[in-house]
C-alpha cells in the first residue's frame, strides 16, 4: 500500500498551483500518490493541473462544494496509509514527507503528525511562528497536550498536518456545515482521541493573504464550529477550555474589525476574560481602528 496520499483541494489558485504541485513532486520520499480535487475553479487551474502527466497524480474535477467536501472527496479516493493535506497556495520543502515518515516510523502509537511551518507573505517576508513548546524541544517528540501547545501561535498549519486514514472511521472527516475554522474543528475531535507526533524542522511554507484564501473573507459571514459542544462533552479538560476561549477571543476581534459589533458582543459573552492576557483584554475594549493596525 502507498505510504502517503497527498490531498490538494483547488479553487481558483492558478497563480500558485504550479509551485504547489512541483513541491510535492520534488519530495525526497517518493512513496506517495497525489489526489487533486478541482472544486469548481473558474480560472485556468484545471488547465494547469492537466499539464502534469505523472502516474501518481489523480485528478477529480467537480462542481464547487467547499473546502471540507473537497478534502473529504480527496480522502475517500485515496489509498495511502497516511493522509497529508496541502492547500493549493502552499508548498513543501523537499524534506517534508521524509520527516513525516520519520514520525510515523518512530512514534507508532501516534495517529496525528505535523512538521514545523513558516508564514510566507506577498512582500517576501517569512516569519517562523512562536510555538508554545519548551525551548529544549528541538527533536521530534510526542505532544502531550496539543491544546496547551497552541496557546501562542498555532502549532500546525493545515498544509503541515497529516493523519492515519484509519481515524476517519471513528471521528469522521471535515464537517461540511462549517465554513470557517474547519481545521480547528477537526483538530479538536482528533486530538481528544489520538496522540500527536511533531517534528520541529520547518518543511512547510504557508502562504498568507493569498488570493481567494478563506482567511481573507469575512468571518462574520461564515459558519463556525459549535465550540460549546466540545466544552460540554469535556468539562474537565482545562487545556481545551483555554484553547477554545482563545479561539472565541480571536472571533470577537475579527467581528469587531469587520463592523459587526453585534456578533462581537455575542462572542464576548462566551469568553472567560480571566483566561486572557492583559493585552488581549485591552484589545477587546479597544476601538476598531486601533485593532486594525495590530497583529493580535
Amino acid at each position: 500500500m502507498t505510504e502517503f496520499s497527498v490531498v490538494i483541494p483547488v479553487y481558483n489558485k492558478s497563480k500558485f498551483l504550479r509551485q504547489t504541485i512541483q513541491s510535492v513532486l520534488n519530495q525526497k520520499f517518493t512513496d506517495f500518490e497525489v489526489i487533486i480535487v478541482n472544486d469548481g475553479s473558474t480560472d485556468n487551474s484545471l488547465e494547469i493541473i492537466l499539464e502534469y502527466q505523472d502516474s501518481r497524480i489523480q485528478i477529480i474535477d467537480q462542481e464547487n462544494n467547499g473546502l471540507s467536501m473537497a478534502r473529504n472527496i480527496g480522502i475517500a479516493a485515496s489509498k495511502g496509509n497516511i493522509i497529508a493535506l496541502l492547500d493549493a497556495d502552499d508548498r513543501w520543502k523537499p524534506q517534508h514527507l521524509n520527516n513525516l515518515h520519520y514520525l510515523v516510523s518512530n512514534f507508532p502509537g501516534a495517529h496525528l503528525f505535523s512538521g514545523g511551518y513558516e508564514e510566507y507573505f506577498p512582500n517576501g517576508n517569512v516569519i517562523i511562528p512562536k510555538i508554545n513548546l519548551l525551548k529544549s524541544a528541538e527533536k521530534p517528540l510526542i505532544i502531550t497536550d496539543f491544546f496547551k501547545a497552541n496557546m501562542q501561535q498555532p502549532l500546525v498549519a493545515p498544509s503541515s498536518f497529516a493523519f492515519r486514514r484509519s481515524i476517519i472511521e471513528e471521528i469522521g472527516g471535515f464537517d461540511k456545515a462549517i465554513t470557517y475554522s474547519e481545521d480547528v474543528d477537526f483538530y479538536i475531535r482528533a486530538n481528544l482521541k489520538y496522540r500527536f507526533a511533531y517534528h520541529p524542522q520547518v518543511t512547510c511554507s504557508y502562504t498568507m493573504q493569498a488570493e481567494n484564501q478563506i482567511t481573507r473573507s469575512k468571518k462574520s459571514e461564515r459558519i463556525i464550529p459549535d465550540f460549546q459542544k466540545y466544552l460540554d462533552e469535556n468539562p474537565k479538560n482545562i487545556s481545551l477550555r483555554h484553547y477554545i476561549n482563545l479561539k472565541c477571543y480571536f472571533l470577537a476581534i475579527f467581528y469587531k474589525v469587520e463592523g459587526r459589533p453585534d456578533l462581537s458582543r455575542a462572542m464576548r459573552k462566551k469568553i472567560d476574560e480571566k483566561l486572557l492576557t492583559s493585552r488581549q483584554r485591552q484589545l477587546l475594549n479597544a476601538p476598531k481602528h486601533l485593532v486594525r493596525t495590530l497583529r493580535f
